[in-house]
């Protein structure tokens, strides 16, 4: 996904008058996190092979940054009163023409699927604390 593209005015005008949408904030976290693990990767590669002076330590403090920049992402999209379908079919109009509109898809589905399944582990953590506080009250 070329992230740029989608969140640039210069490259979206409607940006300019565009509120901040929630799947949106949902992506530069995802885009963080990526950045997170290709920097632990390149620490990793460090440890194994020094590169002149670029050391392991060199990297601490980065990941450190880039996960206060996750932790504040979280923190706004959790604040975020959600996207409305509106909102949704009008980011998707928004974006059928542009360049990795097709793997913009394939994440946004997967987030879904994702979402999906741990709703669906809450519900079935539900279920079982319900059963067996039934189970108790029976014996």
């Amino acid at each position: 996904m070329d992230i740029y593209r989608f969140f640039h005015p210069h490259h979206n005008p409607r940006l300019l008058r565009t509120p901040l949408r929630q799947q949106e904030l949902a992506e530069l976290l995802h885009a963080a996190s990526e950045l997170r693990k290709a920097v632990e990767r390149a620490k990793q590669r460090t440890e194994r092979t020094k590169v002149g002076v670029i050391l392991p330590d060199h990297f601490v403090d980065l990941i450190k940054a880039i996960k206060f920049v996750e932790t504040s992402l979280e923190t706004l999209s959790d604040a975020h009163p959600g996207d409305s379908e509106d909102d949704m079919d009008e980011l998707i109009q928004e974006r059928s023409d542009k360049n990795g509109w097709e793997h913009w898809t394939m994440l946004v589905k997967e987030q879904f699927q994702a979402a999906q399944a741990v709703n669906q582990q809450k519900t079935n953590k539900f279920v079982s604390h319900t059963s067996l506080t039934r189970l108790k009250k029976r014996a």
